[in-house]
């Protein structure tokens, strides 16, 4: 059996030690699920591939569900998370009906110095806007 290291070299031995050792361990799981399902794979390196991207996408699934219900997570990385793969649909928010909320948190627009908090949710956005920052939508959608 031959050790294959596949990250780049870091200063941070703890990362290098983390990394080790997940390695290791799907390598043996991979190892472990050959032994038990025959034929799995006709080549060995597209195999574990495959094998790797199985185990590892429902690890990421919750994690990547959870930066998408936040509200103060950019649109442009909630694009890259959606791209990436079939996410389930995400659980509906605190709303109680469409462009309301039961919280009040700070509108997004406004500068922190007025402090005006709000209900008023984005139906295209959904950040809380307050009402002099929206019709149906919040400025920055209508742009």
């Amino acid at each position: 059996m031959q050790l294959v290291h596949h990250g780049k070299k870091k200063n941070r031995w703890t990362m290098r030690l983390l990394y080790g050792i997940t390695e290791s361990a799907a390598l043996n799981a991979f190892d472990i699920f050959n032994e038990n399902v025959s034929n799995f794979g006709e080549r060995k390196k597209e195999s574990r591939k495959i094998f790797l991207k199985d185990m590892a996408f429902p690890l990421i699934i919750p994690h990547s569900r959870q930066r998408l219900e936040i509200l103060q997570t950019p649109q442009d990385v909630k694009q890259v998370i959606r791209s990436c793969g079939n996410l389930p649909a995400p659980s509906p928010g605190p709303r109680t009906t469409q462009g309301h909320s039961a919280q009040r948190k700070k509108c997004c627009i406004c500068p922190r110095t007025k402090n005006k908090k709000t209900k008023f949710i984005c139906n295209e956005c959904n950040n809380f806007v307050c009402e002099e920052h929206s019709k149906w939508l919040c400025n920055k959608c209508q742009e």
